[in-house]
C-alpha cells in the first residue's frame, strides 16, 4: 500500500486544517481566560481598597481608644485631687468643731469655701456628663457607620462568590469542551 504523493499531500493538508481549528479554539480561549484574569484583577484591587479601608477605621479606633484612655487618665487625676480636698475639708471642719466659738468667724468662711467648692464641683459634674453624652452619641454614630460598611463589606462578598462560582462553571465548561 503506497501512498501517492497526492494521497500524502490530502493528509498533511487535512492535518493543517485541524491544527489551524485547533489554534484558534485555543486563541479563543486565551482571550477568554485573559478577560478572567483581568476581572480577577479588578476584584484583588477592591478587595484591597475595602482592606484599606478596614485599616483607616482601626486606626481612627486606635486614636479613639488613645483619647478616651487619657481621659480615663484624666479623670483618676482629678478624682485623686478631690478626694484630696475632702480629706482637708473634713479634717478642718473638725478642728473647728473644736475651737467651737473662737473660731466662729473661720467656721463661717470655711462654709463659704464649701460651698465654693461643692459648686464647682457640681458644674464639673454638669461639664462631664454633658461631654459624656456627647462621647456616647459619637459611638452609637460610629458603631451605625461600622454596622453598615460591613453590611456593604458582606454583599460584595457574597457578589464574589457568586462571580467566583460562575467563573469556575465557565472554566468546567472550557475544560470539558477541549477534551472533546
Amino acid at each position: 500500500m503506497d501512498m501517492s504523493d497526492k494521497d500524502l499531500l490530502v493528509v498533511i493538508s487535512e492535518m493543517l486544517r485541524k491544527q489551524d481549528q485547533q489554534a484558534e479554539k485555543l486563541d479563543l480561549h486565551s482571550s477568554i481566560l485573559n478577560e478572567h484574569t483581568e476581572i480577577l484583577n479588578q476584584h484583588t484591587d477592591i478587595l484591597n481598597q475595602h482592606a484599606d479601608i478596614l485599616n483607616q477605621h482601626t486606626e481612627i479606633l486606635n486614636q479613639h481608644t488613645e483619647i478616651l484612655n487619657q481621659h480615663t487618665e484624666i479623670l483618676k487625676e482629678t478624682n485623686e485631687n478631690l478626694r484630696h480636698f475632702v480629706d482637708i475639708s473634713v479634717n478642718q471642719f473638725q478642728q473647728q468643731q473644736k475651737f467651737n466659738e473662737s473660731f466662729l468667724n473661720s467656721l463661717y468662711q470655711q462654709s463659704q469655701f464649701n460651698e465654693r467648692f461643692l459648686t464647682g464641683i457640681d458644674q464639673l459634674n454638669d461639664r462631664f456628663s454633658g461631654s459624656l453624652d456627647q462621647q456616647n452619641q459619637f459611638n452609637e454614630r460610629f458603631l451605625t457607620g461600622i454596622d453598615q460598611l460591613n453590611d456593604r463589606f458582606s454583599g460584595s462578598l457574597d457578589q464574589q462568590n457568586q462571580f467566583n462560582e460562575r467563573f469556575l462553571n465557565k472554566l468546567g465548561d472550557i475544560e470539558n469542551a477541549l477534551k472533546k
